[in-house]
């Protein structure tokens, strides 16, 4: 034989050898899916969390359901991964030992044969499958998993009958796509006996009472949400290519701005008017300590009929604002004094200025005659504060340029918001900005009418002194109003 016999030889041998190596990984990839799935960058954070309840919130082809399938394998196989970068993937006080009954919901039956089962079925083990363990509805569709040591994956759809969630017990639900608000609380029910968990994965197109009951009770231990971008599942966490950017690009290009936010951005159709689409839960939302002296500013939404709210934030180097604190209360004037002072001794702020609303902060009092400005200057402990900016329109492009950073670039010193929020101190105002929408035209009429630039005057103050905090434009070396001497003579309260 030749040379070039040989070498056509070893070649034909080479990519033959190849050719079994890919089938063997084809084939275990099949079979033992879990040791192959490599999280994006949200799903990681969704495995890693220790809430009961995790609601995966995310554009198109952002890795939800990819994301619940692995969630639910992982559990019922007991089979936790881990990689030698990133560590566990799962918390370990979230982990099970003992077999689990587990329930899945999808919108309709067609989903479960397009998306549910393929999904399931690519991450389960098949060796851990009972032998006639898998049971199909007379119409073919997948209704139930038994697995070897006794577990039970029940598969149920928004399209079966209320009483269908009845009457059962589970340890683990994984809910794809939005469901009825009955029947998620009739899953809740399910779940109670067992103290089981939840996992969420849903673009939310529909179904908006998920928004106020589940996405903004958001408290990162009971539930955490995780807000995912189509972008960011364009890799995963080792950097390995997914999506392609510019495929996602090409098909957000002819795609109306209501439905862009929800498909790629994975925010709520419903809230179509949003003035705030910038905010981004998992970029604006931090955890932090405050860091004496760097200066404070309180600003203050004061009401006759409501709760006052008050916010304290501090400025770093860089000019960034960091809501830190917030006061929602319903309070006399002096009770409202004590309960300012108080939180900002214990906070151990370098107040440099503190903001109120012009419109109520120099309207007079029925009680005294005095404003409300200079009723809270008046000794014992008095509280300064000064007018702030209420010129609206300004106010929210100003808002919206402190929150603005480019979701398709790395985040670095030249593409990064100038405007966070601490994520456990400051609920009411993050409700407050995230819910804050313009007025929409109602009716078939809405197509040809122009969007309504008038804002809805509810739930807006956490909105509001934002707005005046931003107008202000605070950096760290303003000469604020508020002089040594003052300060001085407020600490001691």
């Amino acid at each position: 034989m030749d040379a070039y016999s040989q070498e056509s030889e070893s070649l034909r041998q080479a990519l033959y050898d190849l050719e079994q190596h890919e089938q063997e990984v084809s084939r275990r990839r099949r079979q033992q899916g879990l040791n192959y799935f490599i999280p994006n960058p949200p799903q990681a954070k969704a495995l890693r969390s220790s809430a009961r309840t995790i609601a995966y919130c995310g554009g198109n082809r952002s890795g939800k359901s990819s994301c619940g399938a692995f969630w639910l394998s992982c559990h019922l196989t007991h089979n936790y991964p881990k990689c030698a970068c990133h560590g566990e993937w799962f918390h370990v006080e979230r982990r099970f030992n003992r077999p689990l009954k587990a329930v899945i919901v999808a919108t309709e039956f067609p989903i479960i044969e397009r998306t549910i089962e393929p999904k399931l079925m690519s991450q389960l083990p098949k060796d851990w499958i009972a032998s006639g363990g898998i049971k199909r509805t007379p119409q073919g569709y997948l209704r139930r998993v038994i697995g070897k040591d006794g577990g039970i994956i029940d598969v149920l759809t928004n399209e079966m009958d209320q009483m269908a969630f009845e009457s059962a017990d589970w340890d683990l639900a994984w809910i794809d796509e939005p469901m009825s608000r009955g029947k998620y609380f009739a899953v809740n029910r399910g779940l109670l006996d067992r103290a089981g968990l939840k996992f969420l994965s849903f673009t939310p197109l529909i179904e908006p009472w998920m928004k106020e009951e589940i996405v903004d009770r958001a408290d990162g231990k009971h539930i955490d949400v995780i807000q995912a971008d189509t972008y960011e599942n364009t890799a995963d966490i080792h950097g390995n290519a997914i999506l392609s950017k510019e495929h996602i690009e090409e098909f957000e290009r002819d795609m109306p701005e209501d439905l862009r936010q929800t498909r790629i951005h994975g925010r709520f159709f419903h809230l179509r008017g949003i003035v705030y689409p910038e905010y981004t839960s998992s970029i604006h939302e931090r955890d932090w300590a405050y860091q004496y002296p760097d200066p404070v500013i309180a600003v203050m939404d004061p009401h006759d009929r409501q709760p006052h709210h008050v916010i304290w934030a501090w400025v770093n180097r860089l000019d960034h604002l960091h809501v830190d604190r917030e006061l929602v209360i319903n309070a006399t004037v002096q009770e409202l004094k004590k309960a300012i002072l108080w939180t900002e001794q214990q906070a151990g702020y370098r107040i440099r200025m503190r903001l109120i609303d012009p419109n109520f902060g120099r309207r007079p009092l029925i009680s005294t005659g005095r404003t409300l400005v200079e009723d809270l200057a008046r000794p014992p402990f008095p509280v300064r504060f000064f007018e702030a900016n209420d010129d609206k329109t300004t106010g929210i492009l100003k808002v919206k340029e402190y929150l603005h950073y480019n979701p398709k670039l790395p985040l670095g010193l030249t593409n990064m918001p100038r405007l966070y929020f601490h994520n456990t101190r400051v609920p009411k105002t993050i409700h407050s900005i995230r819910n804050y929408q313009y007025e929409e035209w109602k009716g078939q009429s809405k197509e040809e009418k122009d969007p309504k630039e008038k804002d809805k005057q509810k739930d807006t103050h956490g909105a509001d002194v934002i707005r005046y905090l931003s107008m202000m434009n605070p950096t760290f070396d303003s000469p604020f109003a508020l002089s040594e001497r003052t300060q001085l003579e407020e600490a001691p309260y």
